[in-house]
């Protein structure tokens, strides 16, 4: 269930008890009532779980992948690494560890 609600939902509203929400198509037939079961048991609430064909929010994956890449634009517009690049034509940031 993690890794479809990471990658194949996009929350179109919040207002608990309610819950609306965008599936992929790879999402499973059965996830909506896989998560009212979930929050049912979590809460001791009876939860809606709505679908609805609204583009909603980007995915946790999607949002987790923006703010990646936002940390390595800055990582490459600091003045050191900017000054390293300069000083060595070709250098390129390849990997870095978000931790």
């Amino acid at each position: 269930m993690h890794g479809h609600l990471s990658y194949d939902v996009h929350l179109v509203a919040f207002t608990p008890p309610t819950l609306t929400l965008r599936l992929s198509k790879k999402a499973p037939k059965n996830l909506p009532q896989q998560l009212f079961d979930l929050l049912k048991m979590k809460t001791d609430q009876v939860w809606t779980i709505a679908i609805s064909e609204e583009i909603g929010h980007p995915t946790l994956h999607e949002k987790a992948q923006q703010v990646l890449e936002e940390r390595r634009k800055d990582i490459l517009e600091a003045p050191l690494v900017t000054a390293l690049i300069e000083a060595f034509p070709g250098t390129a940031l390849v990997e870095f560890k978000d931790s």
